[in-house]
């Protein structure tokens, strides 16, 4: 696992590995929570639901999931009234790239699918940087 950070703020988390057991990715705090799974054969994680509860977030969150192909995503974070690109990473297939804080931009390098994952309701409030 590989943190992307601009000053005190985690922008992204990019897996390309899973770690044995139930491992968080992101902090309890962020509006997407993740977590890996990777369990032997025979292994029974208990069932279980979540109780409803009033959720309130104020940001957007996204998780890119490479099925196939590759890119490079560049990094942005918001200073001032504007965006700055601050770092560009690389993912391929079986990556996953969760998207905290920012902006981001996608040059596609190998024909690719991707699943991008994202909290909602969804609500038009794209800003291009």
């Amino acid at each position: 696992m590989e943190e992307f950070r601009h000053k005190k703020t985690l922008v992204a988390v990019k897996i390309t590995k899973i770690e044995k057991g139930s491992k968080p990715v992101t902090p309890g705090s962020e509006p997407l929570q993740m977590v890996t799974l990777k369990h032997p054969k025979g292994t029974y994680l208990k069932a279980h639901a979540h109780a409803p509860k009033k959720r309130i977030t104020k940001a957007l969150q996204e998780c890119l999931i490479v099925r196939k192909g590759s890119a490079r995503i560049d990094l942005y974070v918001k200073e001032g009234r504007a965006y700055k690109k601050f770092k560009t990473t690389s993912i391929k297939e079986g990556d996953v790239l969760i998207l905290l804080n920012g902006g981001y931009g996608i040059h596609i390098t190998r024909d690719a699918e991707f699943i991008e994952v994202k909290n909602g309701p969804f609500v038009e409030d794209k800003v291009l940087i």
